[in-house]
C-alpha cells in the first residue's frame, strides 16, 4: 500500500494509458459542447447578435463582454491574455456574468456557487433555461 501512496506502484500498461487518455478526452470534449451550447442560450437570451461565436473559445470572450454590456468588449478580450494585465480582464468579466446575471432577473450571488466544481454547468442551465 506505502509503493501506491508513493506513487512507486506498477506503470499502467500502454492500453490502460490509452484507455484513460480516451475517457479523459472525451469528459473534455462533452464538457466543452454543453459549456459552449449554454452559454450560447445565455447569450440569444441577452439579445447579444452574435451569440453563436459562444461556440469559438477566443470569441466567446468577446461575446460575454458584450452580452455584459462592457465597453470596449475587444479591448478587453485582447487584455484577457496579457500576463498580469488579464487580472483586470479577469475582474471585468466577473463584472459582466454579474450584469448578465442581471439582464436576465436572477440574482447575482447565485454566481458564487461557481466556485463548486461543475456546478458552473447548473448555472448556466438554469440561466438558458430558468
Amino acid at each position: 500500500m506505502i509503493s501506491f501512496i508513493l506513487a512507486q506502484a506498477q506503470q499502467p500498461s500502454p492500453e490502460d494509458v490509452a484507455a484513460i487518455e480516451a475517457i479523459s478526452n472525451l469528459i473534455s470534449l462533452i464538457s466543452y459542447f454543453l459549456g459552449a451550447f449554454l452559454c450560447w442560450k445565455v447569450y440569444e437570451k441577452c439579445g447579444v447578435e452574435n451569440a453563436w461565436f459562444a461556440w469559438i473559445p477566443i470569441l466567446g470572450l468577446y461575446v460575454n463582454f458584450q452580452a455584459g454590456d462592457e465597453e470596449q468588449p475587444l479591448l478587453w478580450t485582447i487584455l484577457m491574455f496579457i500576463p498580469c494585465i488579464n487580472i483586470v480582464s479577469i475582474i471585468k468579466l466577473l463584472i459582466a456574468w454579474i450584469r448578465i446575471f442581471q439582464k436576465l432577473g436572477k440574482s447575482p450571488w447565485l454566481l458564487l456557487l461557481a466556485l463548486i466544481p461543475c456546478v458552473w454547468f447548473i448555472l448556466l442551465g438554469y440561466l438558458a433555461f430558468g
